[in-house]
C-alpha cells in the first residue's frame, strides 16, 4: 500500500484507519520475515514499518480529526514488534523511547470539552457578539485550502442554520456535513426525534464532525438568548419572497421546522410580530409534491444566502 493512498484513507477515516493500516503493515512484514534470515534484513523491514508509522503520526499532527493519543498505540505496537525481531537495542527502538518520553501533542479539535458526543460543541463556546459586517480576507494555505483562522472568521460572517425539533437522524447528519463545507454554525432545538449519539446521525456526517460547530439548545427561548439582535429567517410556506429574491445579511438565523410538522405556529406568530422575523418560501412548481426534504431545503436556502452576502461583499469592496 503506497503512502499517499494510506494517508488519504487516514485523513478520511481517522483513528481506526490508522490502527487498521498499521496492523496490516505489521502482518505483511511479519510474513516477509518468515523468508528472511540475516538480521540486517529484519532491521530493514522494521525500519520500513517505522517509516510507515512516522507518516501516520505526521498526518495526525496536521489534522484535527483525531483527538485521542494514537501515537501511544502505534509506539507500543512498534516496541512489541522490535522485541519480537530482537532489535530492542537498535537505533529505531531508541527513537521510539525518545518519542515516548516526549509525546507529541496533537492539535485540539473545535469540539474539545464535549460531554457525550465528540461532535457536540459546548454552549460556552457560543459568543453573543454580533456577526462580522464584512467578509474576512480569504487566506489560503499552501495546499489551496482556506486557513483555520479564515474558517473561524467565516463562521462569524455566514448565516447560521437552525433546526427546530428535527426528527430524522440522517437528515440532520447530512445538514451537519453541509455546515462543515459552508463554514456555518448548526443549532438544534429540542425536543429532538433522536439522540445525537445515534449511529445513523453520526454516519450521515461521515468524519466531518470535528469541522462542525454543533450546538444543542433545550428550548427556543434559550436559543434566542444566545443570539440577540440577529434576524430570524423562517423558511416555511406562505412567504412572499423566495430565497433567491430575499436580501440576506451576515449572521442571519435560517430556521427550519421539523420534517413532520414544520415550524410551530406560536413561533411563526411571535416572529411576525417582532422586527427580527422574516418569512421565506422555497418556490415549488407542482403542488402534487407536498414538501421538500429537509436537507435539500437547507441546501437551497444556505447556498442562496451565501451567494447573496458574498456577492454584495465583493461589490462593496470593488
Amino acid at each position: 500500500m503506497t503512502a499517499p493512498r494510506t494517508l488519504k484513507k487516514l485523513r478520511r477515516r481517522g483513528r481506526n484507519t490508522a490502527r487498521g493500516w498499521l496492523a496490516q503493515a505489521v502482518k505483511t512484514y511479519a510474513k516477509a520475515l518468515e523468508s528472511t534470515e540475516p538480521s540486517s534484513s529484519r532491521e530493514e523491514l522494521f525500519a520500513q514499518v517505522l517509516q510507515f508509522t512516522e507518516q501516520i503520526l505526521e498526518s495526525l499532527k496536521t489534522s484535527p480529526r483525531s483527538k485521542e493519543p494514537i501515537h501511544e498505540l502505534l509506539d507500543d505496537t512498534l516496541a512489541l514488534l522490535a522485541k519480537e525481531l530482537g532489535l530492542e537495542s537498535g537505533e529505531y527502538v531508541q527513537a521510539i523511547k525518545k518519542r515516548q518520553d516526549h509525546p507529541q501533542q496533537l492539535n485540539p479539535t473545535l469540539n474539545d470539552g464535549a460531554d457525550n458526543f465528540k461532535g457536540l460543541t459546548p454552549l460556552s463556546r457560543l459568543s453573543q457578539l454580533p456577526p462580522l459586517s464584512r467578509c474576512p480576507n480569504l487566506v489560503r494555505e499552501v495546499d489551496g485550502n482556506l486557513s483555520h483562522e479564515t474558517v473561524l472568521a467565516l463562521r462569524d460572517f455566514h448565516p447560521e442554520i437552525v433546526l427546530y425539533s428535527p426528527q430524522i437522524p440522517p437528515n440532520t447528519g447530512t445538514i451537519a456535513r453541509l455546515c462543515a463545507a459552508f463554514s456555518c454554525r448548526l443549532h438544534l432545538i429540542e425536543p429532538l426525534g433522536f439522540d445525537v449519539s445515534e449511529k445513523s446521525f453520526r454516519r450521515a456526517g461521515l468524519d466531518y464532525w470535528p469541522f462542525v460547530e454543533l450546538y444543542v439548545h433545550s428550548s427556543w427561548e434559550e436559543f434566542l438568548a444566545t443570539r440577540p439582535s440577529r434576524r430570524i429567517i423562517l423558511v416555511e410556506t406562505g412567504g412572499k419572497q423566495t430565497p433567491s429574491e430575499f436580501s440576506f445579511e451576515p449572521g442571519d438565523l435560517l430556521v427550519f421546522g421539523a420534517e413532520t410538522s414544520g415550524i410551530p405556529v406560536n413561533i411563526l406568530a411571535e416572529c411576525r410580530e417582532s422586527q427580527r422575523g422574516h418569512l421565506v418560501t422555497i418556490a415549488m412548481f407542482d403542488r402534487g409534491v407536498r414538501s421538500l426534504n429537509l436537507a435539500n431545503s437547507v441546501s437551497i436556502v444556505a447556498h442562496c444566502a451565501l451567494s447573496n452576502i458574498h456577492s454584495r461583499s465583493v461589490s462593496s469592496q470593488s
